[in-house]
């Protein structure tokens, strides 16, 4: 375990809100714009390459809601809640608050009694990775996620989905949608523009979130925390790993320092963008912090069950 009283003073400087929000905005105007293309182009092939761009990169959107829970994104704690409670959350389908407290449980709990996290424990050895990808194809796993947040006990503990918070968010998405396709599709009449508004809303970004961004963030999971190997960190039934990142990687699975996931439980206070360098200072002393391999080469052992120990 890293000694929290040891890591810099340095590493829980938080940055300037003006940064935050240039990198925040850039990052959510790059992940959204498969769907606005989308919509600008029309129902198509192009459809299918905007869904697979989306839902990739919105684990991602993911990764930052993380962030929010642990009010690292900016300076003050408030708009941390602002941007999780008001727009990512709802995005996503998410009560942020009720995310919040079962992520904190998953800090204090990971891999004994009390885990609320169970899709690292998933199997996708051999040919479980594809059925597991079938369910998430047909929606059946995000089916199980949302469920779960609408249940009645849930709603009766005051954690269901604040349902005016996501009519609110995805009002505003599907008129933007329209505004953009009728900007390029008005030659074509309101109808056209409106269908490709709706392809691009229901296709790129429902389909999108409900089926490739739920299959890639339980694979980010289980990179993270499904033991197989005997160079990781354990804890219970968990594994705790850092990621040795290229540019491909971190955006798409260890954005917001997720890549460095093991340094990152061991000290939350941290924001991400000092946890590279807080991982590098404690592999010093703490050799299964170190990043010896990145997150697909790790799942790519998983899934051929090889019990990696060199």
């Amino acid at each position: 375990m890293i000694d929290t009283s040891e890591a810099p003073p340095d590493h829980f400087a938080k940055r300037s809100d003006s940064t935050s929000l240039t990198i925040v905005g850039t990052h959510l105007s790059i992940v959204l714009l498969p769907v606005y293309v989308a919509a600008a182009l029309g129902p198509g092939w192009n459809t299918v390459i905007c869904w697979a761009l989306f839902g990739t990169s919105m684990n991602g959107i993911l990764n930052l809601m993380h962030e929010c829970a642990h009010y690292h994104v900016f300076r003050e704690r408030r708009w941390s809640d602002a941007l999780g409670r008001y727009v990512i959350g709802p995005m996503v389908l998410a009560n942020f608050d009720s995310y919040r407290r079962r992520h904190w449980d998953h800090h204090r709990f990971v891999g004994v009694e009390g885990e609320t996290k169970n899709t690292y424990l998933i199997d996708i050895q051999g040919k479980n990775l594809f059925w597991f990808w079938c369910r998430c194809a047909l929606m059946i796993e995000a089916t199980r996620k949302f469920v779960g947040q609408t249940d009645s006990r849930t709603a009766a503990d005051g954690e269901g989905l604040p349902i005016w918070r996501v009519l609110a968010f995805h009002v505003m998405l599907l008129i933007s949608l329209f505004g953009v396709s009728l900007a390029f599709n008005r030659s074509k009449g309101l109808e056209i523009a409106a269908l490709s508004a709706l392809v691009s809303y229901g296709v790129v970004f429902v389909y999108g979130l409900a089926s490739l961004t739920v299959f890639v963030a339980a694979l980010r999971a289980i990179a993270e925390h499904q033991q197989y190997d005997d160079q990781s960190a354990h804890r219970g039934y968990a594994a705790l790993r850092n990621f040795s990142c290229n540019m491909f990687s971190r955006l798409v699975m260890g954005c917001y320092g997720f890549g460095e996931h093991y340094t990152h439980h061991q000290i939350p206070g941290i924001p991400y963008y000092h946890l590279k360098a807080a991982a590098f200072e404690a592999a010093k002393s703490d050799p299964s912090a170190a990043a010896r391999k990145g997150y697909f080469r790790v799942l790519g052992e998983i899934v051929a069950g090889s019990n990696a120990r060199r």
